[in-house]
């Protein structure tokens, strides 16, 4: 005996076929019989056979040697091997969250200049606007977050002395 299947294009599904996909934020209804899932920032997707794996990749923060002065870009971390200025990112474009670490690895002093407008909050000091924040002492770091509403880049962490102008 054979067997024989009719396939449905329209109208309701068998029971057993998922009619909606719930997750964390939402509920993903099939289309044409299809969902699609893609991963955010710092995730992957891929599939095979009846699983889906999301890979979230916790490598993503870049870091680099600078012995001149340099414009940071946002979710990088520099070692700052001599006396030099790290330039903040303009404000258009940058994102709530936004990081950039500054690591001093050198006895001269490492500058961090605030760009147009912005300033630097360590601990309970805060720069003047556009001002900076710099330190001469090896080892000492800043993990610089920034907030669009007042903006200013928050230190997250920080190590050794820092002094803001």
């Amino acid at each position: 005996m054979s067997q024989f299947y009719v396939g449905v294009s329209a109208g309701s599904l068998p029971p057993s076929v998922p009619l909606q996909f719930t997750t964390d934020s939402g509920i993903a209804i099939p289309a044409a019989n299809n969902v699609n899932v893609f991963g955010g920032v710092g995730t992957e997707t891929s599939a095979s056979g009846s699983t889906i794996t999301i890979n979230v990749n916790t490598t993503s923060f870049n870091w680099s040697e600078q012995s001149l002065n340099f414009n940071a870009v946002v979710q990088n971390g520099y070692y700052c091997n001599n006396s030099l200025i790290v330039s903040l990112p303009a404000t258009a474009g940058l994102n709530i969250g936004d990081t950039i670490i500054v690591y001093v690895d050198t006895a001269s002093t490492v500058t961090i200049q605030a760009n147009t407008g912005q300033s630097i909050q360590v601990g309970n000091s805060i720069s003047s606007s556009a001002g900076t924040a710099h330190s001469n002492t090896q080892g000492s770091l800043l993990e610089l977050n920034f907030k669009p509403s007042d903006l200013t880049w928050h230190t997250i962490a920080s190590m050794g002395t820092w002094t803001t102008t």
